[in-house]
């Protein structure tokens, strides 16, 4: 049984920020279907953060490695 994150706000920013740092990870490993579930799951916890408790450079960073997974994507489709 998987135990569920702990509520306080900054830690799970700091796991969301763990999230993101492991996309880089997995598309080093030609990895990007694993990539995409990292951020799925970074999209996740941050979004379950209370009202109020948003952080604008984790907004960035999340962003930021959601438009690199897409272009990697559409490079990899314009080369099939």
């Amino acid at each position: 049984m998987a135990f569920g994150l702990p509520l306080d706000p900054d830690f799970r920013k700091e796991v969301v920020g763990f999230w993101l740092d492991d996309i880089d990870d997995r598309l080093e490993l030609g990895k990007p279907e694993d990539a995409e579930k990292s951020w799925q799951i970074a999209r996740e916890i941050y979004l379950s953060l209370p009202v109020g408790c948003g952080n604008m450079s984790l907004d960035d960073r999340i962003f930021g490695q959601r438009v690199k997974l897409d272009k990697r994507s559409q490079a990899t489709n314009e080369n099939n």
